[in-house]
């Protein structure tokens, strides 16, 4: 009976054997592969449908074995003198045996699930005694999940590069609406596998820019929550990142200026056609009006063309200031018309007989007056930007379309000029807003932000002025850069505009040391091991970056964090739908239903899959 109760036994355990090999022979080999951590997500149904599949076999083997046990044929067999029962029992059992050896690649799944599940802890709680393996495992887990979400989202990625390569079937593009009628623009990324720790750690949500269930990254409802600083080397999917955000915000109905140091003509038309897609209008740079605000902005703003103070022009430009304010006694200058005619002829402009004289003064030989020779030299500032002005163009108090989009070449100095102008008016806009108490809603995005500012003024101390003063007057802004050096060359500014309260988003970038650290450090502990061999011996607590530094180096292309409130949310941006804007502009589609209008336009209108700008085929 004992051969038999070993039989029994066998036939159980013999299942467990290939399932335990293949687990032994892995170990933690395969698990700093990305490939390992990918799992689909019917896995737990395989492993379900595996373990009662071998049940199932095990359970009528049992049952036939106890039959025979039963029906005293296990007796007669072994009281039946046969010297060498060895054989018989083979050709009885052998079948059997095989039959659950081989059913034990249904359970190799199963036992890889608690494999990963046994490793993940053990990362978790730093006890893997390799230092640079914990490290290898850790950094596969995060370009599993990456590479996840983007499958999930209809993505392609080469886990070699992390380069976009494509699409799978229809890809989710921007925008999304939630269950909660929020504008999504990016899918949270998830751990592949959790151990039960990690499912009941309590984890801080990122307010206002993901969604109740922490799955998808949103457009917050109020523009005035809309204040983010993105920092991402170029060829990260920054660019498709901002036209998710500006085709949520055009969701909410809100008007948005984008403002395009990159000055590709081509993105400023793409995007022209992604917002009449939408059913949104949109205007390219129809000419800006420069003389718009007050008295004081005007001035402020035509004193910006004048060449910085340096001691021995302090008294034409005083002089120049001078005559502007004194020809505006009673309404600003609305035009480069209305300026000439007001310093050469200011009798009716000005409050009284001194401020007359004061531009009436001749200050040359040749009878050339103050105020003519400030003339002469405005004039000669605004001729390079003549070309993008107009009396009756677009300002951030009154847009002429939904999404007014300035493209600008920070190489050419006039549009250079025009970019820091441009930014100057923003402050005046918001000053003006908070004196009327205006909390309408409106988005700003300025993209390469750093090379509009000119002059004596600071990257950071730009951002940090608007990102203060934005909120305040109910108002969204986004401000991109490259890196965050481009904020400032003082750390003291750099630190002020990257802690000014605003969401702080970055994806890949060399220098990320400076981002890092506002995403905040963990105590963890780190476990020492002997010099060969896997012996643990004592271990310490130390603190470590939350986002490690390495991590955003080597970022996939459209993977982002956005940090904010303490909170952290790793996150993969929505492709944006490619449409053809020649044959966009066509159609002349301006309905208020983006629905409508979506299906107005023929699939033929749709452009194919262009890896390298990272623009997808939309989805219906």
């Amino acid at each position: 009976m004992k051969v038999v109760f070993g039989a029994l036994v066998g036939l159980v355990l013999l299942p467990l054997l290939l399932p335990w090999a293949v687990v032994a022979i892995v170990g933690t080999r395969l698990t700093v592969r990305t490939s390992f951590w990918l799992v689909g997500r019917w896995r737990w149904l395989y492993n379900t449908l595996g373990a009662l599949a071998v049940a199932a076999l095990v359970t009528v083997e049992v049952w036939l074995l106890a039959g025979w046990i039963g029906r005293g044929e296990a007796a007669a067999f072994f009281d039946g003198g046969v010297s060498v029962w060895g054989g018989e029992l083979l050709s009885m059992f052998g079948w059997w045996l095989l039959a659950n050896f081989a059913a034990g690649g249904l359970l190799i799944p199963l036992a890889l699930s608690i494999h990963r599940r046994r490793v993940a802890t053990m990362v978790r709680n730093r006890r893997v005694s390799d230092v640079l393996t914990q490290t290898r495992i850790e950094q596969a887990r995060k370009r599993a999940a990456d590479m996840v979400s983007a499958r999930r989202i209809g993505v392609n990625l080469d886990p070699r590069t992390g380069r976009i390569t494509g699409t799978n079937g229809r890809p989710v593009t921007s925008p999304m609406t939630t269950t909660g009628g929020a504008q999504a623009f990016g899918f949270v990324s998830r751990a592949t596998v959790k151990n039960i720790a990690e499912r009941f750690y309590d984890v801080r949500q990122v307010r206002d820019w993901v969604d109740e269930a922490g799955r998808l990254a949103v457009l917050p409802r109020s523009s005035s929550s809309v204040r983010a600083l993105l920092i991402a080397e170029s060829g990260t999917g920054k660019t498709v990142l901002l036209n998710g955000l500006i085709l949520c915000a055009l969701v909410y109905k809100w008007p948005i200026v984008f403002i395009d140091a990159k000055g590709d003509p081509a993105d400023a038309e793409a995007l022209a056609a992604l917002a009449k897609v939408h059913g949104r209008t949109a205007d390219i740079s129809g000419g800006w009006d420069f003389f718009n605000g007050t008295a004081d902005q005007v001035t402020a703003k035509l004193m910006r063309l004048m060449p910085a103070p340096d001691g021995a022009n302090q008294h034409y430009l005083d002089e120049i200031r001078g005559v502007l304010q004194a020809v505006q006694d009673s309404s600003p200058i609305r035009g480069v018309d209305d300026l000439r005619e007001r310093l050469t002829r200011p009798a009716q402009y000005v409050r009284d007989q001194y401020d007359q004289q004061m531009v009436t003064h001749q200050v040359d030989r040749d009878g050339t007056t103050a105020g003519q020779r400030a003339l002469q030299s405005l004039l000669v500032a605004l001729r390079p930007l003549e070309k993008f002005l107009a009396a009756d163009g677009w300002s951030y108090a009154h847009p002429k379309a939904d999404v007014t989009i300035v493209p600008l070449s920070p190489v050419d100095d006039a549009q250079a000029r025009l970019g820091d102008l441009l930014l100057m008016d923003l402050r005046n806009y918001l000053s003006t807003r908070l004196e009327r108490r205006d909390k309408s809603p409106m988005v700003v995005i300025v993209d390469e932000f750093p090379q509009l500012v000119t002059g004596t003024s600071d990257p950071g101390d730009t951002a940090g002025s608007l990102f203060e003063t934005a909120r305040s007057a109910g108002m969204g802004l986004v401000l991109a850069t490259q890196s965050p050096a481009g904020l400032s060359n003082d750390e003291v500014r750099r630190r002020r505009a990257l802690s000014s309260g605003a969401a702080l988003i970055f994806g890949r970038s060399k220098d990320p040391e400076d981002v890092v650290k506002y995403a905040g450090t963990v105590m963890q502990m780190e476990a020492s091991g002997a010099a060969a061999g896997d012996e643990l011996r004592s271990a310490r607590a130390q603190h470590t970056y939350v986002i490690p530094p390495q991590d955003v180096r080597e970022a996939a292309d459209g993977s982002f964090w956005i940090v904010q409130g303490g909170a952290i949310a790793s996150f993969r941006a929505f492709p944006n739908a490619s449409v053809d804007p020649a044959r966009t502009a066509a159609t002349g589609t301006t309905s208020d239903n983006p629905q409508q209008s979506r299906d107005e336009i023929s699939d033929a209108d749709v452009a194919e899959v262009d890896p390298h700008q990272v623009r997808f085929k939309r989805s219906s």
